[in-house]
């Protein structure tokens, strides 16, 4: 392992392989993938194990980001795949794991592109992006008792039974089961992206009205995850909806050659396919969308 400081505590010494998106995410992706693989819309053409990784965090960190993980799944992400109907309490481990997912996604985009790099973006706006890095570093390690006006929030998400309107007809395949970051400046607000499977965790970086977003503020001491009519802005459907678009096409351009490869892993795996959980995605797009659903360019290893 590399020598470097720690991008959370900035203490010298050995770094871990530190996980953007956390690999139980593609773990879990593709376990239920039905054929065991998963691809990306980045590289439809080849399948992958796991997402970006780099070497951020000390030990220490590491483990600190490992304890609430391990909190999120038992607690919430496995559970709520079994009964999405329940009542979820929690503490103070899921608006950490939350603040830990907003941070590592901010930080990748900077890494990858640094800021006074970002099109589009005002010096206004890169001083919030500032401040919100900053905020979640010092809540993460403990020196804020919540992150401010740097909101942690969350939407669970199921499938859609009702189109109304223009929707992707692989839109449920994105909302059950895709795994996705970004980071989001639309000039009224900005906020980083990180889709989990069934569950959407934004980070505010800078939300002029927080008031538009009800019922998935993530409490910093305790709350309760249950059902109920959440209320976002309609910017975040149409978001949603062109992501799921993109994913769509990105999975036309597959190869002859990989989509021999994928029909040849489905005809082994019949059994495994049918009582998947990406198989339940299909048929929950196929009853909303039919034959739509179903376009035979578009991969079923999709992550």
């Amino acid at each position: 392992m590399p020598l470097g400081r720690c991008l959370l505590c900035d203490t010298h010494g050995e770094l871990q392989h530190s996980h953007v998106v956390p690999a139980f995410a593609y773990r879990w992706l593709r376990e239920s993938s039905g054929t065991g693989h998963i691809r990306t819309n980045q590289e439809p053409n080849r399948r992958t194990q796991d997402g970006p990784k780099h070497y951020w965090l000390c030990a220490s960190c590491e483990e600190r980001f490992s304890r609430s993980e391990t909190a999120f799944t038992g607690r919430l992400f496995h559970p709520y795949l079994e009964n999405s109907g329940r009542v979820f309490p929690y503490s103070e481990w899921l608006c950490y794991f939350c603040g830990s997912v907003s941070w590592r996604v901010l930080r990748h985009f900077l890494q990858d592109q640094p800021l006074d790099e970002w099109k589009n973006c005002s010096p206004e706006e890169r001083e919030h992006v500032l401040q919100a890095e900053l905020a979640w570093r010092e809540f993460l390690l403990g020196k804020r008792q919540n992150p401010g006006r740097h909101q942690q929030h969350m939407l669970p998400v199921n499938q859609v039974s009702e189109s109304r309107g223009d929707f992707s007809p692989n839109l449920n395949r994105y909302l059950m089961r895709a795994v996705h970051m970004d980071v989001c400046m639309s000039g009224r607000s900005s906020f980083t992206y990180a889709k989990l499977g069934r569950f959407l965790i934004l980070g505010f970086i800078d939300e002029p009205n927080p008031t538009r977003w009800k019922g998935t503020k993530v409490h910093a001491r305790q709350g309760l995850l249950q059902p109920r009519n959440y209320e976002v802005p309609a910017a975040l459907g149409h978001y949603i909806n062109e992501k799921a678009t993109q994913i769509r096409e990105a999975m036309s351009t597959i190869s002859g050659r990989q989509k021999a490869k994928i029909d040849s892993t489905l005809r082994a795996n019949v059994e495994r396919l049918v009582s998947s959980d990406a198989f339940s995605a299909l048929q929950a797009d196929v009853e909303l969308f039919g034959d739509a659903a179903c376009a035979r360019n578009e991969s079923p290893e999709k992550g």
